[in-house]
């Protein structure tokens, strides 16, 4: 284990400090060697094999060439479950978790359709049909979530309709049903915003499910609005994550649409991070 640890500080000092590094060395120990918590803090002296050693040293590369952890792991854990990921297909954030557990703490109890707009590897759709009775329909356009999405529902044993749908081009369509719900993380992050943004996302992750036009940057919450008028039932719910820069802004793009009960809702570092609406 000291070995391995002097390699990853060796490999990643450039990039990260050393509290990171530790943190990383324990994750790739505990994925690749099988070594518990207690034994990365005890320093416990493990064995370690020319297979295992040599898939160490091959994502130590990847990260200091500053590859995403959860990519070259394959996982994330999210909401109590292991999602697998892989890219371009955006990984799950623990905000997102927070617009998960609003929903099933509001909603546990009913039982109609939601619909799960843009949900890239499905962690929104999988979590709640897990955790909710909900029929959960989800969409995205991006070929590689919809792989994704429909391969992370069946490890984990969720009921999940996945389907090819763009949002634009379902606000022209003659939709086939009702929703009781409908929630989207939405792309919310302006063009200016990337110079603020690290690597490894910019260089990784999919831009189509991040970035909005400056002059534009309310666009996908526009769209959610006219698609929840058309889409959802009499006193339906829609639930999005926002940019906190613009929390007022999104919240009047839901008001001007004729929601009620608009309650913008502040993420656990205090932030504006989330808005639900109802019809």
């Amino acid at each position: 284990m000291k070995t391995i640890l002097s390699l990853a500080q060796e490999s990643l000092q450039s990039r990260y400090d050393s509290r990171e590094i530790r943190a990383l060395s324990k994750c790739l120990l505990q994925h690749f060697c099988h070594c518990s918590s207690s034994d990365f803090y005890a320093g416990k002296d493990i064995n370690i094999s020319e297979e295992q050693r040599k898939s160490l040293q091959g994502a130590l590369v990847r990260l200091s060439q500053g590859e995403p952890l959860q990519y070259i792991l394959g996982e994330c854990e999210f909401y109590g479950a292991i999602f697998k990921t892989r890219p371009p297909v955006l990984i799950p954030r623990p905000e997102t978790e927070e617009l998960v557990d609003w929903i099933v703490k509001e909603q546990a109890g009913c039982r109609g359709f939601l619909l799960d707009v843009g949900t890239g590897s499905g962690c929104i759709a999988v979590s709640l049909a897990l955790h909710t009775s909900l029929q959960v329909e989800a969409w995205d356009i991006l070929p590689q979530a919809l792989s994704l999405s429909a391969e992370n529902a069946a490890a984990l044993g969720a009921c999940v309709d996945v389907h090819h749908q763009d949002l634009f081009e379902a606000l022209t369509l003659d939709l086939p049903k009702k929703y009781d719900i409908i929630v989207s993380n939405p792309p919310y992050v302006c063009q200016s915003q990337a110079a603020d943004m690290q690597e490894n996302v910019l260089s990784h992750e999919s831009h189509l499910a991040l970035f909005v036009p400056d002059d534009d940057a309310l666009k996908y919450y526009e769209a959610l609005a006219q698609l929840g008028r058309r889409a959802l039932r009499e006193n339906g719910c829609l639930y999005v994550e926002i940019n906190e820069l613009f929390g007022e802004a999104t919240l009047d793009v839901f008001r001007r649409a004729g929601y009620r009960e608009c309650v913008l809702r502040q993420d656990l570092s205090g932030r504006d991070r989330m808005i639900k609406v109802c019809l």
